[in-house]
């Protein structure tokens, strides 16, 4: 799935040029925490866009980010820490390396 097929499901929680590169094993993963992301209270959601999900140089699942501190608070970076963890983990299962 490339970043504007995300972007037509997820709107404007993901970049419409955000990079996309996983395995198609780990896209549920990847859904799951789009939508938890979507779900956010407003207040956090409204701060934050996804520019990328590739793997990292271990080969994990990695989200980029965007977002701001100025406005979102050590909270709402753990909320979103912890959507984009268990994606991670969820992927580990599922792992090609």
């Amino acid at each position: 799935m490339t970043g504007p097929e995300l972007n037509n499901l997820y709107g404007a929680m993901i970049s419409a040029d955000a990079r996309v590169d996983v395995p198609d094993a780990w896209m549920p993963a990847v859904h799951e925490a789009m939508q938890a992301l979507v779900d956010l209270p407003t207040e956090v959601r409204a701060y934050i866009i996804v520019v990328g999900i590739d793997t990292d140089a271990e080969g994990c699942l990695r989200f980029s980010t965007v977002g701001s501190t100025q406005v979102l608070t050590p909270r709402n970076l753990a909320m979103i820490r912890e959507i984009t963890d268990r994606a991670v983990v969820a992927t580990r299962k599922r792992s090609f390396h």
